[in-house]
């Protein structure tokens, strides 16, 4: 009866210490827990930890029922008391529990939240590039602008070159028809002292044809600035 008394006290004693370990391990755990895939994965293991161990518990349980006819005055007390610590392991398996789903319920708030940032970060990538594409469009546009400006600027500042030297030429041919008409016209009159004659109203009259073609020169170099202005917008 002694030999089965202490027998039955190693097993309590041993299973008191097995549950008492895992009570503290488990308040370690809890409180020491992180809501990530490392805490997750050891608290899943440390659940079926806790259900190997009252499965075995339980085994001991059944003995120690199986014995109780033997041992009551001594087992009854020790009974009572595992009861109470496969309760107070039971209670401790539903707190694991509830720390699971909770730690779970915000993994899948931390995804969900990720994947919404990285669904607004592939607009906002979408964006900006259709920005960066209208912003190339613009500036090659405004640079054909401004090449073309530049073109039209020297063309501008040609005509006006070639402008300036007709208007000259129409000048110096209209001086010299001038003079020569002076001559022509003292010829006709037949009453001139100077040395004229109908060489004078010929060159006039060659003179006057000059001009009408650097007057008609004149006007086309005009009409072409004008155009050309037009569309530069001066």
């Amino acid at each position: 009866m002694a030999t089965n008394t202490a027998k039955i006290n190693w097993k309590l004693s041993l299973i008191a210490g097995l549950v008492a370990g895992g009570a503290l391990g488990a308040g370690a755990q809890y409180y020491n827990n992180v809501p990530d895939n490392q805490a997750c994965k050891a608290l899943q293991a440390e659940h079926q930890t806790l259900l190997a161990e009252l499965d075995h518990e339980k085994t001991l349980a059944k003995q120690l029922t199986e014995e109780k006819t033997q041992l009551m005055s001594d087992s009854t007390q020790k009974l009572t008391e595992l009861n109470q610590q496969l309760d107070t392991q039971k209670k401790q398996l539903v707190a694991l529990n509830q720390q699971l789903e909770t730690i779970q319920k915000q993994q899948a708030q931390v995804k969900k939240k990720q994947q919404e940032q990285a669904k607004k970060l592939v607009v906002t990538k979408k964006k900006l590039d259709k920005e960066v594409v209208a912003l190339k469009t613009q500036t090659k546009q405004q640079k054909e602008v401004i090449d073309k400006s530049s073109q039209l600027f020297e063309q501008k500042a040609k005509l006006q070159n070639e402008l300036a030297a007709a208007q000259k030429v129409t000048a110096d041919l209209k001086a010299q028809s001038k003079k020569s008409k002076k001559a022509c016209d003292e010829f006709k009159s037949g009453d001139s002292w100077n040395w004229v004659s109908q060489k004078d109203c010929d060159k006039y009259n060659a003179q006057q044809a000059e001009v009408s073609k650097a007057e008609a020169k004149e006007m086309k170099l005009k009409q072409a600035l004008a155009e050309l202005n037009k569309k530069i917008g001066a």
